[in-house]
């Protein structure tokens, strides 16, 4: 009886691959398939420049249905039912549900690098967005894809929703389009949410836009003010961050050097140093 139960499942195991096997071929770009150049483009923590993400960006829309199929943990949803069973009968290791999941992350950068010609992805990705497990990245994806995508996630910023939100901030450090909106909701973030963490991540995503520096500058330079030393501090490693583009806040920055707390002298300093490395004020340091 034992014999049998296990003959039936390797049949079912068997017929299951056979009918994976023949599905649509995968997109490829110089010999190689696409998967194979996401492996290496995720061995180089997805560098935007190297030849795998010009192999990807080449690969373009006609890679979408991989690059949906990995982002939802490797396995298109035709045959998520079907590994749901047998995985039941077999070794963890041998499901692609429990294999490399770090391929979804990759495959969310992938589709933001693809940006607006992976639009046929963008109903999937706002649906996913708001389930628990994919809402990071599908944010992710949907930063790289334009206005359209901005407008989910500007909208997913205000939402109740602690995972959806922060889901939402962390991915517009890699937006490429509507800075004018994404820098005044991130400000806005960075001053008002009540969640330390958020606050440090719309921070994060200001300087790594590098964008609007009129508005990112004085929004930093307010932290300087706080009776909070290690606020004080931080608004000085802020403006750090921002280098030259910061010399808006060279006056308040001087003033800080004479902070009585220590952390918030260095931070200031070392912020000068960045800032504007040519100055007198790097003579006095």
């Amino acid at each position: 009886m034992r014999w049998a139960v296990a003959v039936g499942l390797f049949g079912i195991l068997a017929a299951g691959l056979i009918l994976i096997s023949f599905g649509p071929k995968e997109p490829g770009y110089n010999g190689r398939s696409l998967s194979s150049w996401l492996d290496e483009w995720g061995q180089s923590y997805n560098d935007p420049t190297n030849h795998a993400a010009i192999a990807i960006r080449a690969i373009g829309s006609n890679g979408v249905p991989i690059l949906l199929a990995n982002l939802t943990n490797g396995v298109s949803s035709n045959d998520f039912q079907f590994w749901n069973v047998v995985g039941k009968a077999i070794p963890k290791e041998w499901s692609p549900l429990d294999r490399n999941r770090s391929r979804s992350v990759t495959a969310a950068h992938a589709i933001n690098l693809v940006g607006v010609e992976a639009k046929s992805a963008f109903p999937t990705l706002t649906n996913l967005l708001t389930v628990r497990g994919h809402s990071l990245t599908a944010a992710i994806a949907l930063a790289g894809m334009g206005h359209e995508g901005v407008a989910v996630l500007l909208q997913a910023v205000t939402n109740q929703d602690y995972v959806l939100r922060s889901s939402a901030v962390l991915a517009l450090g890699g937006v490429r389009s509507d800075f004018d909106k994404v820098v005044p909701a991130l400000i806005e973030e960075l001053k008002h949410d009540e969640i330390s963490l958020l606050r440090g991540v719309a921070a994060a995503d200001l300087i790594e836009l590098h964008k609007q520096p009129d508005l990112v500058v004085p929004a930093f330079s307010e932290f300087l003010a706080s009776p909070d030393a290690s606020k004080r501090a931080w608004g000085a490693t802020l403006l750090k961050g921002f280098g030259a583009d910061a010399k808006a806040a060279i006056p308040l920055l001087l003033k800080a050097r004479s902070d009585e707390d220590p952390d918030v002298r260095k931070a200031a300093e070392e912020a000068l140093v960045k800032i504007a490395p040519e100055t007198e004020a790097k003579a006095g340091l």
